[in-house]
């Protein structure tokens, strides 16, 4: 499993302001060219279902998560349902800290090919810190991305785990 966290602080904002624009999945696509389509369905007592599908290298990455959202505590956490992926598990969560808010997102994830695991996970897990980096910048405006990082496979090593992250890359992709 790799795992990915990326984390900003938008001063002189609140968790309260920026978690609806963070929840806004499908304007995604307006914001980067990497993420080509979502789709929503409301399941209704505060889940949904996601459907994806983003740029990766040559080709395109489809998959169906659902997300749990908790807007009293300013966060969403998402499983994979179906797709590309073997596993995808998550979450984003914002927190008002003095002069603005945490937003963090972190996943851990397995493309389900073994063989080629340590080639493409590390690829896609910088891809990944990458486009959450731009899709901030894009969401928020002015964002101090702190962390976005891509950690390996180390045991008890989950999205939970603090740890450096994938630097972001400063612009719209």
């Amino acid at each position: 499993m790799r795992q990915v966290r990326t984390t900003g602080v938008a001063k002189g904002r609140s968790a309260a302001e920026l978690y609806p624009v963070i929840c806004d999945f499908p304007r995604y696509p307006e914001l980067t060219d990497a993420v080509l389509r979502v789709d929503t369905e409301d399941f209704g007592d505060g889940r949904a279902g996601c459907s994806w599908e983003v740029k990766f290298r040559r080709g395109i990455l489809k998959w169906t998560e659902e997300e749990r959202f908790d807007a009293a505590r300013h966060r969403v956490e998402f499983t994979l349902r179906d797709g590309d992926l073997d596993h995808l598990t998550g979450h984003w969560q914002l927190r008002d800290e003095e002069g603005g808010c945490r937003v963090e997102f972190a996943c851990e994830f397995d493309m389900g090919i073994p063989t080629l695991a340590d080639v493409i996970e590390p690829i896609a897990a910088q891809t990944l810190g990458d486009y959450i980096a731009v899709i901030l910048r894009a969401l928020v405006g002015e964002i101090e991305i702190q962390a976005g990082t891509e950690s390996g496979t180390e045991p008890g090593a989950g999205p939970g785990a603090d740890r450096p992250t994938a630097a972001d890359d400063g612009g719209r992709r």
